[in-house]
Formats: structure tokens, C-alpha cells, sequence
């Protein structure tokens, strides 16, 4: 029996988009689904800088919702400070603002189990260390030069 091939999904592309965890961990039960959808939407259409400028009515036949419910939803999302709206002349310019983790609970972080993060700098400080001790034992165990060589057999 043949082994059905399976297509992985490939990130290189460039059609995704990522919002932080914090979204739907610590905000999900207030903003509810549609402001879920709402931030994912402002999320998909955001550039490098973090801002878009779709229509309300752009974004509710997007994410399947009335006008009125993206209003709602747009209001709510600024209160949470998740998003920032600027008016310009004829479109509103909206922020996806850096949300801080560190707005958790402290009851939660207290919870999580401790983690050990190995770093680069931890990684680099034990090769120096490794790389130190081999030149100390180098010294050592290495053959004499040849100058010292001549300077021992001239003292003999």
C-alpha cells in the first residue's frame, strides 16, 4: 500500500502573517470572535510598519460581518490599546501597537514552570572557555622551539 504523499506548507512564499499569542491568550474572551477576526484582518493587511488603511466596509465583507459590527469591534480594540486608529483625509489609518507580555497576571508567570534558555552568548562564553584551557595545555605539552632547543644545547 502506497503512502499518500502530504504538502507541507511552505513559510517562504510570503502569503502569511503572524499576530502575537497575546491576542487570543489574554484578549480573546473579551474581544470575542469577531474582534478576532478583526485584528486578523488589520494583521493581514498591515505592512512592515505595522499600519493599513482598508474601509470599514472592506473589512466587514472580508470577515463576513456588518459595518456596523466592525465599528463595535474597531471602538473596543482601541479601548484594549491592541490598535490605534489616525483619520486622514479620506481613509483611517490603523496601528497594530506592541503589546506587552508582561501585562500577564503575575499569578500566571508565577505558575509557568522555569525554563532554561540557552543563548548565544552562553555558547560563545563556553567555546572561549574550551578554547582558553586548550592553549593552557598546549603550552605545556608543546615541543620547545628551536631557539631553546639551541640555548640547551649550548649550556650542555
Amino acid at each position: 500500500m502506497a503512502i499518500p504523499k502530504i504538502k507541507v506548507r511552505d513559510l517562504r512564499n510570503g502569503d502569511w502573517y503572524w499576530i502575537s499569542k497575546t491576542v487570543i491568550d489574554q484578549y480573546g474572551a473579551t474581544i470575542k470572535p469577531i474582534g478576532i477576526a478583526l485584528y486578523n484582518c488589520l494583521a493581514k493587511h498591515a505592512n512592515q510598519a505595522s499600519f493599513c488603511f482598508p474601509s470599514q466596509a472592506f473589512i466587514a465583507k472580508e470577515i463576513g460581518s456588518s459595518v456596523a459590527s466592525v465599528k463595535r469591534s474597531l471602538d473596543q480594540l482601541i479601548r484594549l490599546e491592541l490598535i490605534s486608529k489616525e483619520r486622514k483625509k479620506y481613509c483611517n489609518i490603523y496601528y497594530l501597537l506592541k503589546l506587552d507580555s508582561s501585562r500577564r497576571a503575575i499569578s500566571q508567570i508565577a505558575q509557568s514552570e522555569p525554563q532554561i534558555a540557552h543563548t548565544e552568548l552562553q555558547t560563545r562564553i563556553k567555546n572561549k572557555n574550551i578554547l582558553t584551557r586548550n592553549k593552557k595545555l598546549w603550552k605545556t605539552f608543546r615541543k620547545p622551539n628551536r631557539c631553546w632547543r639551541k640555548k640547551c644545547q649550548l649550556t650542555e
